[in-house]
């Protein structure tokens, strides 16, 4: 696996780790700032209101992180595909 890793691109194991990192920062700064609208009397129930968000921004970073996954997956699916660079002769043709 580390053989083909090394065949993927820099630029693109850089975007998937800015894209991972999103996956988990961006649900989890978006739950802080949702639970900071429950405040204990003004909601029902405030605790159960906050475990509810923690779970929804656990499940999107898990959720988003597959996503990411599944492209680093692809990736690497494709680096072994093209396998590696093979010179071969010219074609006849190609000589003046």
């Amino acid at each position: 696996m580390g053989r083909l890793w090394n065949q993927v691109p820099r630029i693109v194991k850089q975007r998937l780790g800015w894209s991972a990192a999103g996956c988990v920062a961006v649900p989890w700064m978006l739950a802080e700032v949702a639970k900071t609208a429950f405040q204990p009397g003004l909601a029902n129930d405030p605790e159960r209101a906050t475990r509810f968000i923690d779970i929804l921004a656990i499940s999107a970073g898990v959720f988003g992180l597959s996503m990411v996954f599944t492209v680093a997956l692809g990736c690497v699916l494709v680096a072994a595909m093209k396998g590696p660079t093979h010179l071969g002769d010219p074609f006849p043709v190609d000589r003046p």
